[in-house]
């Protein structure tokens, strides 16, 4: 069986690659067509020198293959019938046909027959190679299971190729790391102080122009603004006292009382002696207490800012009212936090004692 219909399903920088790799001859200025009939027959001729290279391995095997296609024997069962329908016809009618034969003429039509017979059996068998030759360059779709094999090998590529991407992201191992940070009642109290601290900077330390820059043909047709805090604010005390009502109240005031009142430390007593057991077990304990800091946070701005509590004098309504104003949500907002925060600090808590 000829390799040639495989070489016809190829493109051209196939059968380029493939003429290079045989170290076909004179094979540049030849046309696709041509260069399949020349590759054919190159490769059949050297079959012993590249059956064994991994790139002509599906050549080979169809050229090693004998068996014909269902489509293809289809074609030249029914090419030689009509060739026998053909050759079978005038004799059916000469025995129909009854005539007086002189024996002169029985001796001509005896000597001429061969001749007859050559001239009708040449062009059957001429055809007959033809149609081999044309069914053998049919292209034949290829199997189901072929299909599905081609498709699970690209699949499969395809799912390497994504999982290899990933793992050189290393995003895994980001999102590992952002968990452990992020799953612990210290960084859910961070989070509320930066919020609040966020709201009180844009009322107290404002944004002022610095520059603009000019707009950029094909990019933006606008002039873009240059905004920096006004730091000149922080020499007055329309800054700073509001910053210290703001900064006693959700941050010293909680962490003294959280560190007096500390129930880790009375779960875990201190010993009176000096061991290395002793000093890690020291070292490993809260020095502050999360669940305490943030009741005592809800509870001091509950009693400032709903209440308007001076604590003292220390400070007036007017600041009192800006740091109110000034953080999102007002006091109903930092309450709301600081119950967050507790209830995850209690989360944790029953988590380790079980």
């Amino acid at each position: 069986m000829s390799g040639l219909p495989y070489l016809q399903k190829l493109r051209k920088s196939d059968l380029t690659e493939f003429a290079e790799t045989t170290k076909l001859a004179d094979y540049s200025h030849l046309k696709k067509a041509e260069l399949e009939v020349a590759l054919d027959e190159h490769l059949r001729s050297n079959s012993t020198t590249y059956s064994k290279d991994p790139s002509l391995s599906e050549y080979y095997k169809r050229l090693g293959s004998t068996s014909r296609s269902p489509t293809k024997k289809t074609v030249i069962e029914k090419v030689t019938e009509t060739l026998k329908s053909d050759e079978d016809a005038p004799a059916a009618a000469k025995k129909s046909r009854r005539k007086t034969v002189s024996p002169n003429d029985i001796r001509d039509s005896t000597e001429d027959e061969p001749t007859v017979s050559a001239l009708v059996k040449t062009p059957a068998k001429e055809v007959a190679r033809r149609t081999s030759i044309l069914a053998s360059q049919i292209p034949m779709p290829p199997s189901p299971a072929v299909v599905t094999d081609a498709i699970d090998q690209q699949t499969r590529r395809i799912r390497n190729s994504i999982s290899h991407a990933y793992e050189r992201t290393q995003v895994h191992e980001f999102a590992d790391a952002s968990r452990d940070v992020l799953s612990s009642p210290l960084t859910v109290t961070i989070l509320a102080l930066l919020v609040e601290a966020y709201g009180l900077r844009a009322q107290i330390l404002p944004n002022k122009l610095l520059t603009t820059i000019p707009a950029i043909p094909y990019v933006k047709s606008s002039a873009t603004p240059v905004l920096v805090p006004d730091l000149f604010l922080l020499l007055e005390t329309k800054f700073w006292a509001p910053f210290s009502a703001w900064t006693l109240t959700s941050l010293i005031l909680p962490a003294i009382i959280s560190y007096f009142i500390n129930l880790p430390l009375k779960a875990h007593p201190s010993h009176t002696y000096s061991t290395r057991q002793a000093a890690v077990q020291s070292q490993a304990q809260l020095q502050f207490d999360p669940f305490i800091f943030s009741l005592a946070k809800g509870l001091i701005a509950y009693l400032v800012y709903a209440n308007h509590f001076t604590l003292g004098g220390l400070f007036t309504h007017f600041t009192l009212a800006t740091v109110n104003e000034s953080v999102l949500g007002g006091w109903f907002a930092i309450v709301l936090s600081s119950g967050l925060s507790a209830a995850v600090s209690l989360y944790e808590a029953v988590l380790k004692k079980h």
